[in-house]
């Protein structure tokens, strides 16, 4: 099966530009909108079935459409677009040098010191790659939902004949809750803003700082409600995947 092609390299690359400039554009929001691996999930596998059926076979003898979007493709391309579903935690030292230390380091100098950053980062994880990659029970179990839903977007009809008692099929299940997660967004999101995060504690003393720093939804927090499934997720990942301990 096809792994390394062009529809690969190509919709790889671009999901990846684009998740980089989303994810630090609202990186800067009290509550960050959080674009998680489902989407790029869903991106990839739209465009690459689209490209499988207008991209011509060959050009100039480079081979473009080698036919069906396989799944292995799939999943190279969801690789490469989540190494930049996150935000650099250099990009946080650099906003708070110019926000309130008033300390520019210029354009440059902030660009290598990211590079410098990630290439340290990638060389502890590769001297750590035999103990927390390669043994089979450093299994995230974030990872098995991604499989999981890769695996049933191509293979649902397999899926669908070990089926028990439950006759929705899983994409159509999927389908579902994306179309409800979709219209319940614009009441936190548009109509009213305030299911997002609200500190009803907060009230009992607005014109406490102390109070209103321990208590407020831009402080520490304790006794806000939220409502919005992206302000949940937004900094602690989301606690149907991420287990208790």
């Amino acid at each position: 099966m096809l792994c390394l092609t062009f529809r690969s390299v190509f919709i790889g690359i671009l999901l990846t530009c684009l998740m980089s400039f989303v994810t630090q554009f609202f990186a800067y929001r009290t509550s960050p909108l959080s674009i998680t691996i489902g989407i790029i999930i869903l991106l990839a596998y739209m465009i690459g079935n689209l490209f499988s059926k207008i991209l011509p076979e060959k050009i100039f003898n480079i081979t473009l459409n080698p036919g069906p979007f396989s799944i292995k493709e799939q999943t190279l391309i969801v690789i490469m677009a989540t190494s930049a579903s996150g935000t650099g935690s250099t990009i946080d030292t650099i906003t708070v040098q110019r926000l309130y230390y008033k300390y520019y380091i210029g354009h440059f100098n902030a660009i290598l010191l990211l590079i410098t950053m990630h290439l340290l980062a990638l060389s502890i994880a590769g001297i750590l790659n035999r103990y927390l990659v390669w043994p089979a029970a450093m299994i995230w179990p974030k990872t098995l939902m991604s499989c999981c839903l890769i695996r049933t977007l191509h293979h649902e009809t397999d899926i669908a004949k070990n089926q028990g008692r439950w006759t929705m099929s899983r994409t159509t299940f999927f389908w579902l809750i994306v179309f409800f997660q979709f219209l319940w967004y614009w009441f936190p999101g548009y109509i009213f803003p305030l299911l997002s995060s609200f500190s009803f504690i907060c009230m009992i003393a607005p014109n406490n700082i102390i109070f209103s720093q321990v208590t407020g939804a831009n402080g520490l927090g304790l006794g806000a409600i939220q409502i919005d499934w992206n302000a949940w997720v937004a900094y602690l990942d989301s606690p149907i995947l991420v287990p208790f301990w």
